[in-house]
């Protein structure tokens, strides 16, 4: 049997059919799939492509992984209270600025737990489904949801499909679709199109993190990282000029500047104006709790 088979062989079994003997599914990431052929829909492992993880100062990373851990850690607390083991965790903040890096180490946390990481891969009802099953088949297994991008979900542009991704995701994070043992995480580069409906209301994102324009000693580090044989000099002069820049820009300013040896004037002004179009921001490292858009 290959691959895809044995996934849709557990796929019919966490579908509802009784009787397959089948393993429980190996710890790692996993997209839930539907066969209208075949009238089942199915689990199969998918790859996340991610840059290099990094775990860098001024990011937070250490009080989301301390969150994470105290709360696999209090399991019979959770039951003495007749609570759901259950966290919501969203990191908002523009592109570029280490939401990914955090997803990734959260991802390889929750691995080491032999837990089981599920990401929507076609709508919010199959996804809500496909936790419930399996759930229902392996009762104990720590879970993770992660929804990257949340408000492509959640957005008018998302045509026919927005009032049901709506309802399914409420009802996923705070509703009558809701699993025990779970954490789930999401994160968005557009609060303030979803912050009403789920940043405001405790029970679905128990933890907001904005994260934003990383500080100079991420920079710093950033830049030593990726840069080999830089002076510091040459650093401090990137360091200078690059204020309210996200890391995505720091290997190109790098380059040119080192590389091309283009006047750091120039190709910061460039991407200043570039980021400044969409993605303007004066706030630096992270906060705790949703603040509103500066102006």
């Amino acid at each position: 049997m290959n691959e895809t088979s044995a996934w849709k062989k557990l796929g019919t079994l966490y579908g509802g059919l009784k009787g397959l003997n089948t393993e429980p599914l190996p710890s790692g990431v996993y997209g839930s799939f539907y066969s209208s052929s075949e009238g089942i829909y199915y689990h199969q492992k998918i790859d996340i492509p991610t840059d290099e993880v990094l775990d860098l100062p001024g990011l937070p990373i250490d009080y989301i992984l301390k969150q994470v851990d105290v709360f696999w850690s209090k399991t019979s607390e959770y039951k003495k209270f007749g609570f759901l083991q259950k966290r919501g965790i969203l990191l908002y903040g523009p592109p570029g600025c280490g939401k990914s890096s955090i997803i990734a180490l959260l991802r390889r946390q929750i691995i080491k737990r032999n837990g089981v990481i599920f990401v929507p891969t076609e709508d919010f009802g199959l996804f809500n489904k496909s936790l419930a099953d399996f759930r229902s088949m392996e009762p104990d297994r720590p879970i993770m949801t992660i929804v990257e991008d949340l408000e492509t979900y959640l957005e008018s542009s998302n045509g026919s499909n927005l009032a049901s991704n709506e309802k399914a995701a409420l009802s996923l994070y705070d509703g009558e679709r809701q699993v025990n043992n779970v954490i789930h995480i999401a994160t968005t580069n557009k609060p303030d199109a979803i912050a009403d409906r789920f940043i405001r209301r405790p029970g679905r994102f128990d933890v907001v993190i904005g994260v934003h324009a990383p500080g100079r000693e991420t920079r710093d580090a950033y830049l030593r990282h990726i840069c080999k044989n830089i002076e510091e000099k040459q650093i401090n002069e990137i360091l200078d000029q690059t204020d309210g820049l996200s890391l995505a820009y720091m290997r190109e300013i790098a380059t040119t500047y080192l590389v091309l040896e283009i006047p750091l004037k120039e190709t910061i002004a460039r991407l200043k104006k570039q980021a400044n179009q969409k993605y303007a921001t004066k706030q630096t490292g992270f906060t705790i709790g949703f603040t509103e858009k500066e102006d």
